[in-house]
């Protein structure tokens, strides 16, 4: 037995090395591949209620090692992979309740290489879902105890190793996406990513539990990050009341309450701040917008209306425009259908300026249409 278990622990070191950074097949893989029927029985061999510490020991080594190998050889409809990782970490377990001390204390999933995690993280949906096709009761976790304490290993890997995306999917398979908020490793630097990842696959989210679920929880992780903002923006999404003015108690800082009735006057809610504080409730109902629209535009130098001229820049085109046409000779002849476009332009581009140089001046510009083109000019003042 301690020949054998030197020969494992070579293989293992060789496995690991090779396996850490996997860009191709690892040529250790390549050279057991011939093995592994052969080490599948060499495991069968030694009972799992065996009494000899140390065969046990050597069972749940074996058992680590088949499961890389399976990664690669195993049959994918089998799940040999998940199989025999999880056989050895019941043998890891009898180990801990014998109290036999061994080398091996502690089989950390992340030292086989992310290629790995990942394989069993596929092998882990695939287990579940054929669990709850079997009659199992996917919100009870004594049917998925097994699993479920993977997925626990695994997230947490994920997370830390810039693989957010991959830990969330993971949750979703089997359904315990409220396990995100209890993760240690979800800090200042990972959870704007985890947040934005599950907003935007909430798009694609045709379960209207799970839907929630995904929201509720990018919500809770952004309040647990004092993200006051962003929560709003799930909570209007959401379509919870309740949640926005628990929010506003929540915030302590003037800025971003301000920045959130902004938002709130964007989606045209119509809340009222408890506090009756005036210039909050001003935000909310979009009071200052005029004046606001007004101050950038003069920030930005853009106060002078524009003309219809300005925007189509007939002057450069070898054609001419509307204006030129007419100042070639001739008497001046109008179009309704090109009043009726230079109407159109002349009120989007200054909307929100409060003045054009059409219809601002005096009224000749409204009787320069008919009919349609008429209706449409007066309206282009508001």
């Amino acid at each position: 037995t301690p020949l054998r278990m030197t020969a494992l622990d070579m293989i293992v070191t060789e496995l690991r090395s090779s396996t850490s950074s996997m860009t191709a097949v690892p040529k250790p893989l390549k050279f057991l591949r011939p093995c592994f029927d052969s080490l599948k029985k060499a495991y069968g061999s030694i009972s799992a209620t065996t009494d000899e510490s140390d065969l046990l020991v050597f069972r749940a080594r074996l058992a680590d090692v088949l499961a890389v190998l399976a990664m690669t050889m195993g049959k994918i409809e089998e799940r040999e992979s998940l199989k025999f990782k999880l056989m050895g970490l019941a043998d890891y377990a009898l180990l801990k309740e014998r109290k036999v001390e061994h080398s091996v204390t502690d089989d950390n999933m992340g030292s086989w290489g992310h290629e790995f995690v990942r394989s069993l993280a596929g092998e882990i949906g695939q287990e579940y879902n054929a669990r709850v096709n079997d009659g199992a009761d996917p919100d009870e976790d004594s049917s998925f105890a097994d699993i479920l304490g993977m997925v626990d290993i695994i997230v947490p890997f994920h997370v830390s190793h810039n693989a957010e995306s991959e830990a969330v999917d993971l949750l979703i398979e089997v359904q315990r996406l409220k396990r995100l908020l209890d993760i240690d490793t979800i800090d200042n630097t990972n959870y704007r990513r985890i947040c934005l990842y599950l907003v935007k696959t909430a798009d694609f989210m045709s379960d209207p539990d799970d839907l929630s679920e995904m929201m509720e929880t990018a919500l809770s992780l952004y309040r647990k990050k004092n993200e006051h903002f962003d929560a709003l923006r799930v909570a209007l999404r959401m379509g919870n009341d309740d949640i926005i003015s628990e929010l506003f108690e929540e915030c302590e800082d003037d800025l971003i309450k301000k920045q959130m009735c902004l938002l709130l006057a964007r989606h045209n809610m119509s809340y009222q701040y408890e506090d009756d504080d005036d210039d909050l409730n001003e935000l909310i109902g979009n009071v200052n917008l005029s004046e606001q629209f007004l101050k950038v535009a003069q920030d930005l130098d853009v106060t002078e209306a524009k003309t219809p001229e300005d925007i189509y820049k007939s002057h450069l085109a070898e054609t001419g425009g509307f204006s030129r046409r007419r100042d070639t000779g001739g008497a001046q002849v109008d179009s309704a259908r090109a009043n009726l476009a230079s109407t159109f332009v002349n009120a989007f581009v200054n909307a929100g300026f409060g003045q054009d140089k059409l219809m601002t001046p005096d009224s000749e510009w409204l009787y320069k249409n008919k009919d349609h083109g008429m209706m449409s000019a007066a309206a282009s003042l508001g």
